[in-house]
């Protein structure tokens, strides 16, 4: 079965032509499509509701979508995508390093917009499948998509919480950026894109915020990344 067919996707769009486009679209391909075109109808919505996968635009008539994306991410665990017209780097970069799963800029080929969902359905798939990882007092349990530190839970989004996982897996040896990259983000690494090198400078910064000292990120010229837990 296609992994997209009966999956829950929430669509946060004012632009009702457009949702109403994409909408039908999906639903063609056994989606289960919620709409709403505010913050607010989409905060109900994700309280009452759970969902595979949240669609979002940036420029809502209420609120940002980068600010709506926090209120989100307290109450879902399912990958945000921002569909959105603005396309200038900063405003990718701030998307991205926030923790959302991609940043596609408009217009896009609905054929491409439902391929990308399918790679993220597949990537949250993988998390809800893998076994847990047990470094000195790190927990990491795949199956919750959660890392827990003498039985206290470490706040990272779910794409921090592949790429940590993934690390972990590899434990003091390096892990090539490439690899990384192909396995987190989905694609073949071309060089240039520093998707990879935005997460990893977050989960950096969460460290020091935390104060999770004992955890290690150290690049390697060259070579990639190299990960280390020690308590």
């Amino acid at each position: 079965m296609d992994n997209i067919s009966f999956c829950k996707i929430l669509l946060v769009e004012d632009d009702l032509p457009l949702a109403a486009l994409i909408c039908q679209y999906l639903r063609q391909h056994h989606c289960d499509v919620v709409h709403t075109s505010t913050g607010e109808e989409t905060v109900e919505t994700a309280d009452s509701t759970t969902f595979d996968i949240v669609i979002c635009d940036v420029m809502l008539p209420d609120i940002s979508g980068f600010e709506l994306f926090k209120l989100l991410k307290t109450k879902i665990s399912c990958p945000v995508l921002f569909l959105t017209a603005l396309d200038e780097s900063k405003d990718q970069v701030f998307g991205l390093e926030l923790g959302a799963a991609d940043y596609i800029v408009k217009p896009i080929d609905p054929t491409v917009l439902l391929a990308r969902i399918k790679l993220h359905l597949r990537r949250s798939s993988k998390l809800r499948t893998a076994k847990k990882i047990i470094i000195n007092d790190l927990v990491f349990d795949d199956d919750l998509k959660q890392i827990h530190h003498e039985n206290n839970i470490i706040p990272f989004t779910i794409q921090e919480f592949e790429v940590l996982f993934i690390l972990a897996k590899y434990h003091l040896d390096i892990v090539p950026r490439e690899h990384l990259f192909k396995q987190v983000i989905g694609r073949e690494y071309n060089g240039l894109d520093r998707a990879i090198d935005l997460i990893i400078s977050r989960l950096r910064k969460k460290f020091i915020e935390l104060e999770l000292d004992f955890i290690t990120i150290r690049s390697i010229r060259n070579k990639g990344y190299l990960f280390s837990c020690i308590s």
